[in-house]
């Protein structure tokens, strides 16, 4: 699939997508917390998991309501709350699970590349557990936009 039509597939109305031109400012350290994020939050899910929880970064760096950068958005906090568990949980972040670590390291160097995959998620900001009910912040301004393994996935109407 060529990057024009990739690029029209994720654009999200008058929204700005992430782009490959832009993995190109991407330091060590980002793409380093970047596959920490695929690791903690989509090891159980593979690989489909993780490139959809990389979309979900992606695209709130691209998301002008968000912090324009990977490590931005990991590490943003609401309140007293962080919006990635694994960051302040307070235990390690180191990963346990080789495997499963070299993995995200090797798809977050494919979603940072110049032919990232497509994104499974429709361009979704934000998802939870299938097992739990939607959020009460969530809004009539938000919609389901993929089931993927065991995450609902969301986007703005």
């Amino acid at each position: 699939m060529s990057w024009k039509v990739l690029a029209m597939a994720v654009t999200i109305g008058s929204s700005l997508i992430w782009t490959p031109a832009d993995a190109q400012d991407v330091d060590a350290e980002s793409r380093r917390m970047f596959a920490l994020n695929l690791y903690h939050e989509a090891r159980s899910e593979g690989r489909e998991g993780m490139i959809a929880i990389g979309w979900v970064v992606l695209n709130r760096v691209a998301d002008g309501k968000y912090p324009d950068s990977i490590t931005g958005v990991i590490t943003q906090k609401r309140g007293s709350r962080c919006e990635w568990g694994w960051w302040c949980d307070g235990k390690s972040d180191a990963p346990t699970e080789e495997g499963k670590w070299e993995e995200a390291q090797e798809i977050a160097g494919e979603m940072l590349g110049s032919q990232p995959p497509a994104d499974p998620t429709g361009g979704a900001l934000w998802f939870h557990e299938t097992f739990r009910d939607r959020p009460g912040w969530m809004g009539s301004d938000v919609a389901r936009t993929a089931t993927l393994g065991r995450h609902h996935f969301y986007g703005r109407n």
